[in-house]
């Protein structure tokens, strides 16, 4: 009985691996954050386009967390909470994350909130982290106007789970 087990537990192993350890992929680490690179990215439900499309992302930069990679598909968790597979082509390396809330947030000049006040960002803007965040602020980059500052961690949305 354990043999039959283990027999139908052992084609469920390619799906998760946490780590590659041969190829071009090497040493790539699930969970981690990225984002989406293109403006029209389709969601599939699984690892390839012989699978149905779920939905599909209008917004590059969108913030994604990359759970696991199958082939040349990478399974992606969004802000919500949802997943899905994408083509790697799809997703960049570089992490965001999105303005949460229901007001406006201060972009700061520097990492002290007594600094000057840059620009005031809405919810729903998406910010590219330059630096991964310290406890009291994350140093960012508007996407896609450029501007750089400063803002507090928790008035950001990054992808659930990580």
């Amino acid at each position: 009985m354990k043999w039959i087990l283990a027999l139908l537990l052992l084609p469920c192993g390619a799906w998760a691996q946490p780590e590659d350890t041969t190829g071009p992929n090497v040493g790539e680490v699930f969970p981690r954050n990225a984002s989406l690179k293109r403006g029209e990215v389709n969601v599939r439900s699984g690892p390839g386009t012989q699978y149905p499309v779920l939905w599909i992302y209008w917004r590059s930069g969108y913030p994604v967390a990359l759970l696991a990679r199958f082939d040349n598909y990478l399974k992606i968790r969004d802000l919500e909470g949802e997943e899905g597979w994408v083509h790697q082509a799809m997703v960049g390396k570089q992490m965001t994350a999105m303005v949460g809330g229901n007001a406006p947030i201060p972009l700061f000049k520097a990492a002290d909130s007594e600094s000057r006040i840059r620009a005031r960002l809405a919810p729903g803007v998406v910010v590219a982290l330059t630096e991964p965040c310290g406890p009291l602020f994350c140093e960012v980059r508007v996407v896609p106007s450029g501007e750089e500052g400063f803002v507090r961690p928790d008035a950001l949305e990054m992808p659930v789970g990580l």
